[in-house]
């Protein structure tokens, strides 16, 4: 009988959302359905247990750019959760697919009321960001390797593609 391996709950909590850009570059607003282009990236502060996830994304009428936004969240966990992550083989720490796509899914749904907000703010039409499932598009674990004199390691995730239209 093979050994049973010990089971943790991932503890960690939402501790900031930031807007990093919202850029109207249309002088007007143009009608009909709008192209949606998005990009997410994660990075981490190890020695803070801390891992950002940084969504853009990017609204196009006939390949021109007319609004851009960028959104971040800020994830910290528990010691022993991180720990948990730790894989001493690679020296790394390891986020599970479905860990990866709950917090993307945490800083879509932080974006989309941001743009609501936003975009009224602005004064024109209401933006709505259309629902995404993130387990599309992040389907494998992402790895943060420790590395010297390097304090935040970067976890590009290829996400670049179409949301969809609005």
């Amino acid at each position: 009988m093979a050994p049973q391996q010990k089971q943790i709950q991932i503890q960690f909590r939402l501790m900031d959302v930031r807007q990093l850009q919202f850029v109207n570059l249309a002088s007007e607003w143009p009608e009909g359905e709008m192209q949606i282009n998005n990009q997410i990236q994660f990075n981490c502060e190890t020695d803070k247990r801390t891992v950002r996830c940084n969504a853009n994304f990017e609204y196009k009428k006939n390949d021109i750019t007319q609004l851009i936004l960028g959104v971040q969240t800020v994830f910290e966990f528990t010691r022993d959760s991180w720990s948990s992550l730790y894989q001493l083989e690679g020296d790394q720490w390891v986020l599970p697919a479905g860990l990866v796509q709950h917090m993307a899914d945490i800083t879509i749904g932080s974006a989309r009321g941001i743009m609501a907000i936003r975009s009224e703010e602005a004064g024109i039409p209401k933006q709505i960001l259309p629902l995404v499932n993130p387990g599309q598009m992040l389907r494998n674990n992402i790895a943060f390797k420790r590395v010297p004199g390097q304090p935040h390691p970067t976890g590009t995730i290829p996400m670049d593609g179409t949301l969809g239209t609005a």
